[in-house]
């Protein structure tokens, strides 16, 4: 155990919360790359693209730090995981022959409270980065990158649901049955 602030840290809950946010950044990342290859993100493409570079690169940061502090990873979670995002897929949106509208829209949303589950793991690994041994501007910086990822999310979706909502209301009842 370490010491933070005369409380002590225990390395193994430490070990198993890098672990899940490796495993969601891993996901996550998938997903967002599958997202930017959607007709509907249309311009956004890349922005949504950069986005996912920047998940695979915080979670390379997450392993980096498991390895620093001498954790081992779990496979089966990231398995898991992986396979989640595969099944995450088949969800209905009310469309069945074609993507809905709304697809992008909910993926967006979803996505936007990742990212702020994200930044709050950079916010409590920065809070016990001195008795880790952490580099608390590097954390820091991680912090206000999830803020600013989130702003940009936030503008993506809010272009996405004017598009998904005037597509809507062009919708025939033939295509909410």
């Amino acid at each position: 155990m370490t010491e933070h602030a005369d409380a002590p840290i225990d390395l193994e809950l430490v070990r198993t919360y890098i672990n899940d946010h490796v495993t969601g950044a891993t996901a996550v990342s998938a997903r967002v790359a599958r997202m930017s290859r959607n007709p509907d993100a249309g311009a956004d493409a890349p922005l949504l693209a950069e986005l996912a570079r920047q998940l695979r690169e915080e979670r390379d940061v997450h392993e980096a730090t498991a390895r620093d502090l001498g954790f081992t990873m779990s496979r089966w979670k990231h398995l898991g995981a992986a396979l989640a995002e595969r099944v995450a897929r088949l969800k209905p949106d009310g469309r069945w022959t074609r993507r809905s509208p709304l697809s992008l829209v909910l993926e967006l949303e979803i996505l936007r409270s990742g990212l702020e589950g994200k930044r709050l793991g950079w916010v409590t690994l920065r809070e016990h980065a001195d008795a880790l041994g952490l580099d608390a501007d590097r954390l820091d910086a991680l912090v206000e990158r999830s803020r600013e990822q989130a702003d940009t999310v936030e503008a993506i979706a809010a272009r996405a649901r004017e598009r998904a909502f005037a597509a809507a209301g062009e919708r025939t009842s033939a295509d909410d049955a």
